[in-house]
């Protein structure tokens, strides 16, 4: 039988399941920042788009880049360099900000509502 409670608690295997998680919240809200209501065109298509969604969305999006940074940034700190303290915490904080820049996407393009751009891209 396998013992999921050993399996996880392995330091190796948790350092891992972090990354992944981290790795994979920044894939999805890089999707969301980039087209903020690109998903919610395909499930709800009648859904009006108004401003302030978009900004919402993004905002959410951008909160959730930093946290999968952040994610990341701990468990390398933790688990590989042994830091562990508050001033590490603030510095890890501070790190995943800066990260949280890089990896935003770039503006792609004019996507105002009602915009030719937006209009083929609902089709």
């Amino acid at each position: 039988m396998l013992d999921t409670a050993g399996l996880l608690a392995n330091p190796t295997v948790a350092f891992l399941l972090r990354v992944a998680l981290g790795s994979y919240i920044i894939y999805m809200a890089r999707e969301f920042y980039q087209d903020p209501l690109g998903y919610f065109r395909k499930w709800m298509p009648r859904l009006p788009e108004r401003t302030w969604m978009r900004q919402g969305v993004r905002y959410g999006a951008c909160f959730c880049i930093w946290g999968g940074s952040f994610i990341v940034a701990t468990a390398v700190a933790t688990q590989i360099l042994n830091l562990h303290g508050t001033i590490w915490a603030f510095a890890l904080m501070a790190l995943a900000a800066c990260v949280t820049y890089i990896l935003l996407p770039r503006e792609p393009g004019n996507l105002a509502p009602g915009s030719a751009e937006d209009d083929s891209v609902r089709r």
